[in-house]
């Protein structure tokens, strides 16, 4: 498949913008977000299964040997099955896109060695602002279904404490960050990192290198109508679920935490920002 691509980021980073940014042109489909580490699980989960099931069947025959199926005939079948749905999504259109975050941050190098012609776009954004934004979203998803997994994930040392929360996703974001890049550095010719801050303060310009990436058009009609229809206002109009697009931070926590989480924060996370060049406010540079 020539034309397939892979984009996402972490949660939080401004995937779904993405994704719906490239949806949004004429020669592309992406129309959903998928849980590739879902069903890469299923399928490890389903080789182990099967191999117990050939042990069982071997000790009531009584076999005195059987051979276990390898890990690979299943995994195999998994990236066959990622192929398979591009497909099925595609409306005939000449661009087919797959958008993940875990499974595809996991296995970047991996995934394009499979799909030797696919391209990634990977969306960075400052950690302070990812944390406050999965702690919203949590606390809603918690109120919406009554499950306390969704506050478990938060707790820090057993403590739902939002500066603990903060502080211990920025260090986590600086170890991830810095990991991915040494992935897209084998491959530089085949990833586009771009941050959240940069397609929201210039989208025309990073609209047009995604597409430009891609190698789509970026007929400067297209661009223009795909960074209007993108705007966190119509996005929230026409989302059945409104709140999920919140607030579209890009202030680091200001008026929002305390200065002092907010500086220790941006420590220990400082060499991430600078590797992927997210520019602090002047007023915390």
């Amino acid at each position: 498949m020539s034309n397939l691509f892979f984009c996402g980021g972490m949660p939080r980073s401004g995937t779904t913008l993405l994704q719906r940014i490239l949806d949004l042109h004429p020669e592309i489909s992406c129309n959903s977000e998928d849980n590739l580490e879902f069903l890469g699980q299923s399928f490890l989960d389903l080789h182990k299964k099967y191999n117990f099931i050939l042990s069982l069947l071997a000790s009531r025959t009584g076999a005195e040997k059987y051979k276990k199926i390898d890990k690979e005939v299943f995994l195999k079948n998994f990236y066959y099955l990622i192929k398979e749905i591009a497909i099925n999504r595609n409306e005939k259109n000449k661009f087919i896109g797959i958008s993940d975050n875990n499974f595809l941050l996991k296995n970047l190098v991996n995934l394009s060695n499979i799909f030797s012609n696919s391209k990634t776009i990977i969306i960075f954004r400052n950690p302070i602002d990812i944390a406050l934004s999965a702690w919203d979203h949590n606390q809603r998803l918690y109120e919406k279904e009554k499950s306390e997994v969704h506050l478990n994930i938060m707790k820090i040392d057993g403590e739902l404490d939002l500066n603990k929360y903060i502080i211990h996703s920025s260090k986590l974001w600086n170890k991830q960050v810095k990991k991915l890049l040494l992935q897209t550095e084998k491959i530089p010719s085949k990833f586009l990192l771009i941050t959240y801050e940069d397609l929201c303060l210039n989208k025309k310009k990073i609209v047009k290198e995604i597409f430009q990436h891609l190698g789509c058009s970026d007929d400067e009609g297209i661009v223009s109508k795909v960074t209007e229809e993108s705007s966190l206002e119509k996005m929230r109009k026409l989302s059945s679920d409104p709140s999920f697009f919140n607030k579209g931070r890009m202030n680091f926590g200001e008026k929002e935490l305390d200065p002092l989480t907010i500086k220790s924060a941006i420590d220990f996370c400082k060499e991430g920002l600078d590797l992927i060049n997210i520019q602090l406010p002047k007023d915390k540079s």
